[in-house]
């Protein structure tokens, strides 16, 4: 199917939800947007779904209250009209999409080529109007045969990130999108796993739009105290991503207790998205009904 999106890129914003005021917790800024385009604290999904299509996912999210929708990088692979056809007229905006880069792999080409792709996400996320691109920057185990059996975290793969992140500065900068980087379970990645590795490539790199997505079902897993993790690196939290457990079923399906993080993320200025990336219990629909009232509520009593 052919799509033509014939759309300017204000009116897409305006169309597909980007101004939402008076729908959110809280009246601030987000960092590195202006108050009268973000008004705060809104609640977005990127999992479960039933569905491929990305409308039929923003109807439904707009049906239960939610204010946007993030794209993985399966739903990117498609023209840009294409996805912007599908937002169009739902009343929900792009949270935050995948930035899809092989910054640690030991080829030095591939690691430009994903420099380039990470250009690239950058201006599609700006014509999106989402927030930031996620950076995981490697999944699995070391692949530098020469540090593979040392203790991670490697020096040598800090170097490379750190250069990779530097060399998009001025595009995060020209853009106005922030980069966001993930911690993840050492299940998923030898490489990072801490907010406070994230926070220390952050502060090398220089990059004030760089921030960490602090993913509560990845600290669940690897931080001694969410709350202290928090507290302590809170102001370099950009996006953040939620799911209960070891199983990674909807909030409040444990249910796990948000609020001490969510205290701490307040403490801290925090005024962003809070993305419900999960599996469900049951219907994904009723599990993100739910899992939306749980949240707001925990947001509130923090």
């Amino acid at each position: 199917m052919s799509y033509s999106c014939k759309l300017s890129r204000r009116e897409f914003l305006t169309r597909s939800g980007v101004a939402l005021a008076g729908l959110c917790i809280t009246n601030q800024a987000l960092p590195g947007r202006a108050a009268d385009n973000v008004p705060g604290i809104r609640f977005a999904v990127r999992g479960p779904f039933k569905t491929k299509s990305i409308r039929e996912r923003a109807l439904l999210l707009k049906k239960l209250g939610y204010h946007g929708i993030e794209l993985g990088g399966d739903l990117l692979n498609r023209p840009l009209d294409a996805i912007m056809s599908e937002l169009d007229g739902t009343g929900i905006a792009v949270s935050a999409m995948s930035g899809s880069m092989q910054l640690l792999d030991p080829d030095p080409g591939i690691r430009a080529q994903s420099i380039e792709r990470g250009r690239q996400r950058l201006e599609m996320a700006k014509t999106l109007g989402a927030l930031g691109i996620i950076v995981v920057p490697t999944f699995g185990a070391c692949r530098f045969p020469d540090q593979a059996d040392t203790p991670s975290p490697h020096k040598k793969e800090d170097q490379l990130l750190v250069e990779g992140l530097k060399q998009l500065i001025p595009d995060v900068k020209r853009t106005g999108v922030m980069i966001f980087l993930e911690p993840l379970t050492k299940k998923e990645t030898h490489f990072m796993n801490l907010q406070s590795h994230g926070a220390r490539i952050i502060d090398e790199t220089g990059g004030e739009n760089i921030k960490l997505l602090s993913d509560f079902y990845h600290m669940q897993m690897e931080e001694k105290d969410i709350a202290v993790t928090l507290t302590q690196y809170g102001k370099y939290t950009g996006y953040v991503h939620m799911a209960d457990g070891v199983k990674r079923t909807e909030p409040g399906s444990l249910p796990f207790d948000y609020r001490p993080g969510f205290k701490a993320l307040k403490k801290a200025g925090y005024s962003g998205w809070l993305t419900v990336e999960s599996s469900a219990t049951d219907n994904p629909e009723a599990a993100l009904t739910r899992a939306l009232k749980y949240v707001q509520q925990q947001w509130q009593e923090a």
